[in-house]
């Protein structure tokens, strides 16, 4: 679950990607969608990734959006046909996610990208390789966020948080041929509330996606989406049509057992409404 705090000096529009991603959908075992307090009128729509994203209008003043939920354990599997074999080509559907995007800088990587992995024997262990490559070269630093890094910065830099590893190895997988997207969610289980959501990434191999986290050299615990996307520009967790202060952000990921049923919600959900 999560809860956050932003602060308003007027009457601001907002749009926030804080709901499940849908591809989730067949393990959340019990919790309502994301409400607001106060009670605001929220209403919901798809954006062209398939993330559902919320629009309000928050008040002068405080406002607290927050949810919690129960999710079985386990990875979703999402293809894009039948089968597990080889594929020659990229299915159309994925081929957005081979192109250049605002944070993945592709053509200056890609001599670097071909001479570096391009002679590996398969898909999956170039991608291994760029996990490794990035967690060599990039050193986490919190301290060092910054939303205007790329891709090729965070390499010549050599530092960065969660979403510059993510940026740095899709930039590196794209320029190598390999289709890759970014992923916003819930850090794993018995991750560190303070430290907000959490970015990795997903790679086409064997004609499925499949989650890699740069920062751990590859390996990804199961994690929950949010949003996904080309890049972080696509999955931001709220985007503010005005001033806007942040007070406090607090995400949480625990393992329980899955007869535990959630408490009803202290405040009573807005009712929402599909976007036409």
């Amino acid at each position: 679950g999560f809860q956050i705090a932003y602060r308003f000096a007027q009457p601001t529009p907002m749009v926030a990607m804080l709901d499940i991603h849908d591809s989730h959908a067949g393990r959340v075992i019990a919790g309502p969608s994301p409400w607001t307090t106060p009670d605001l009128p929220l209403r919901r729509y798809r954006d062209r990734f398939g993330n559902t994203c919320t629009r309000l209008l928050a008040p002068a003043g405080l406002l607290v959006l927050q949810a919690e939920a129960l999710v079985r354990e386990g990875a979703e599997v999402e293809r894009a046909w039948p089968g597990t074999a080889q594929v020659a080509s990229v299915p159309a559907a994925v081929q957005e996610f081979l192109r250049a995007s605002r944070y993945c800088e592709v053509r200056p990587l890609q001599r670097h990208a071909l001479l570096r992995f391009g002679e590996l024997p398969s898909d999956r262990v170039r991608v291994q390789a760029i996990c490794a490559h990035v967690a060599r070269t990039i050193e986490y630093a919190p301290e060092s966020a910054d939303c205007t890094r790329g891709a090729l910065r965070a390499l010549q830099e050599g530092k960065g948080v969660c979403r510059d590893f993510a940026h740095a190895a899709i930039a590196l997988c794209r320029a190598a041929g390999i289709p890759a997207r970014y992923c916003m969610g819930y850090p794993p289980a018995g991750g560190d509330a303070s430290a907000g959501f959490s970015a990795w990434f997903e790679a086409w191999v064997d004609g499925q996606w499949t989650a890699f986290d740069a920062r751990t050299g590859g390996a990804c615990p199961a994690r929950i989406a949010l949003a996904r996307g080309r890049d972080a520009a696509d999955a931001a967790t709220s985007c503010a049509f005005g001033p806007c202060e942040p007070e406090r952000i607090q995400v949480w990921s625990t393992r329980q057992d899955e007869r535990v049923v959630l408490p009803a919600p202290a405040a009573t959900a807005a009712p929402l409404a599909l976007a036409s």
